[in-house]
């Protein structure tokens, strides 16, 4: 992981130096290995190196080769294949940096150069023939790449916010569509931020920004249509695995010790297991394990299935207990890395393995998150048994379900309740429904929930009703199970959470891995059949398959799953002095948009009932933005709380 900042007068202004080495500056602990910048007339970029694959060892950015300059935050995984493409078998392997291949790349495809690229990445190129600046993201926003644009003026990147605002000049506008967005767990904006002018470049997209103004484009997309045939169970397991060890190996090569994130579910036993596997078929280092237990919150603890995965290898492992920090914990040092509201109820546990990785001499930490959206739980299969009134093979399925949970339910009832849900409710009129919730007591608005945190005044003004009803027929609407599929991969809330985890665990100098994130693992997945995902009782059918004899058989068809709710609920719960400031100082910009007496009355109930999930979250996004709001005139003040 490093950092990358730059400049460009669109105008003729230059690029001042000053200005730059400020960017590179403010973006220190992401470049523990060296900083420089590289500033020519009225284009100047920066860069902050953190080593961690061999080659990075030897590679110096910005730099230039044949007019062409690049500055990148990349681990490009195709290498071999790159070489081969790119003739560059006279070369050393060894000696190429992963920027040198994006920039041979570039000069062999110019702006389709990123079709060609696997990995995680985010540069850009000035080219000073075609007089643009080109930028890249990778295909599911692994590196984070925020800019702002000044038409005929200036173009001005980073990659953290705080760096763009070295510029004085830049205002520190909020943007209260986002605000509202977060607040109701609105994720369908991929480019939008919590400050007015400044953008996200999407993931899987490219941009050109020249004097003539600026040009984005995407580069890939998922094809919803496509789907895997393969004559067996056996061979969908077997290239499943396939592609899953090569989304793990292609992440291991790091000139560090390497860790693993270990839960003792599914995913991140997968994970830890094949990447122990495979260091030990290279006589490398042992992996490092990093587990969160808890002592008294024994619902959220999963240390019977973490230790079943410990007693099968030799990992070095490290527990952090997670129920001895709130949710609250190093807010003000969490938000300075962070620069934006955070929507992440767990992070606070995150922080506490980042740190303890760091103590451990960890560059490069695997973690299993995305695993429930890249393989899908495939629940969605069961309605399209339904809706082909395929009911026998849905009641066995059904039965093999209630069989693998602790839900003492009657085949019966939850056939009843499917015919119900699946094959009469979305024929209603919506007008049938309201009647039926009124006839039950419950709000007629389904939205009246949402809005009630809302100032009236501002939902009117931004239309929040229009955004909210439009999202509920969409969620009604009928859709097929890899459309569902499709929708939970395509749906920014993954952007998002990585662009979280990227910021914070640059604090502690680690690069976070995620094997999940691999593009042709992804687009395998979404191809699966139904029957793939949910079969015999067990959702994620086929990583199961392919893993169970890599993993021990406890964890690879275990039904159940640890839940952190239970530490968070009573984390917010044991926060009250925290919730209470955070209401009583919310300024008068937040009050025109959030209603704090409607806050103020959810903090009462909830403290009467910890049970309440969507209060607790609401009130955690709340506490978050207020310390965020009343913080961001510091924003590039690096706080006495940093070291």
């Amino acid at each position: 992981m490093s950092a990358i900042v730059g400049f460009l007068g669109l105008d003729g202004r230059p690029a001042k130096a000053e200005e730059l080495e400020r960017m590179v500056e403010i973006l220190a602990h992401r470049g523990p290995d060296g900083r420089a910048i590289r500033v020519k007339g009225s284009v100047g970029l920066g860069h902050c190196m953190l080593h961690t694959t061999p080659e990075s060892l030897n590679e110096h950015l910005p730099f230039e080769r044949d007019g062409l300059a690049i500055t990148a935050d990349a681990r490009i995984d195709n290498r071999e294949e790159l070489i081969n493409l790119l003739i560059l078998k006279t070369h050393q392997p060894e000696q190429i940096s992963d920027s040198e291949l994006i920039l041979y790349a570039y000069r062999r495809w110019g702006e389709e150069c990123p079709e060609h690229l696997l990995g995680d990445f985010a540069f850009t190129v000035w080219d000073p023939v075609k007089q643009h600046l080109f930028c890249a993201r990778d295909h599911f926003g692994v590196k984070p790449f925020y800019y702002y644009y000044q038409s005929g003026r200036r173009f001005v990147f980073a990659t953290e916010i705080k760096a763009i605002f070295c510029y004085e000049d830049i205002p520190k506008q909020l943007n209260e569509i986002k605000i509202s967005d977060y607040m109701l767990e609105m994720f369908e904006d991929k480019a939008r931020t919590f400050y007015m002018n400044i953008n996200r470049l999407p993931p899987a997209s490219v941009m050109m920004i020249n004097k003539s103004g600026i040009r984005q484009r995407e580069y890939w997309a998922l094809d919803s249509k496509q789907e895997v045939k393969l004559k067996s169970d056996t061979e969908y397991a077997e290239a499943y695995r396939s592609l899953f060890i090569e989304a793990v190996r292609c992440r291991l090569r790091s000139a560090f010790p390497i860790g693993s994130m270990l839960s003792g579910g599914l995913d991140s036993s997968s994970i830890a297991c094949v990447a122990h596997d495979l260091l030990m078929d290279c006589d490398k280092k042992n992996l490092h394990t990093f587990s969160i237990i808890f002592n008294k919150i024994k619902e959220s603890d999963e240390r019977e299935y973490i230790y079943k995965v410990l007693e099968k290898r030799n990992f070095t492992a490290h527990f952090i207990e997670g129920d001895q920090v709130t949710p609250f914990d190093d807010l003000d040092k969490t938000l300075w890395f962070q620069d934006e509201p955070f929507y992440a109820p767990n992070l606070f546990l995150n922080w506490q393995v980042w740190s303890t990785a760091q103590k451990s001499g960890v560059r490069i930490l695997l973690d299993g998150i995305l695993g429930d959206n890249i393989i899908s739980h495939g629940i969605e299969y069961l309605h399209e048994l339904a809706n082909r009134w395929r009911w026998l093979t849905l009641a066995h399925e059904l039965k093999q379900l209630i069989n693998q949970s602790d839900l003492n339910i009657s085949l019966g009832r939850i056939l009843c309740d499917y015919f119900l849900q699946k094959g009469i409710k979305p024929y209603i009129p919506e007008v049938g429904l309201q009647l039926w919730r009124y006839l039950r007591g419950y709000p007629i608005d389904q939205n009246v929930n949402y809005l009630r945190i809302f100032q009236g005044d501002f939902s009117i003004r931004i239309g929040l009703r229009e955004r909210l009803e439009k999202r509920y027929k969409y969620d009604r609407a009928q859709k097929s199970g890899r459309r569902v599929h499709y929708n939970s991969l395509n749906n920014g809330m993954i952007q998002t959470a990585l662009e979280v985890y990227n910021r914070g665990c640059n604090a502690f100098n680690i690069e976070t891995c995620f094997p999940f994130s691999d593009r042709r693992l992804v687009e395998f997945c979404l191809a699966l059949p139904g029957n793939q995902k949910v079969n015999r009782g067990h959702t994620r059918i086929i990583a199961r398959r392919a893993m169970h004899q890599i993993l021990p058989e406890e964890i690879s068809w275990r039904a159940n799953k640890g839940n952190l709710g239970w530490n968070f609920r009573n984390g917010i719960k044991n926060s009250k002095e925290i919730l209470c400031s955070a209401l009583e100082s919310s300024d008068s910009i937040l009050g025109t948009i959030l209603d704090i007496r409607t806050l103020k009355k959810m903090h009462t109930r909830y403290e009467k009932s910890s049970a309440v999930e969507v209060e607790s979250m609401i009130l955690f996004l709340f506490v978050v933005l207020t310390t965020w709001r009343n913080r961001l005139e510091t924003i590039t003040a690096r706080p006495d709380i940093y070291n």
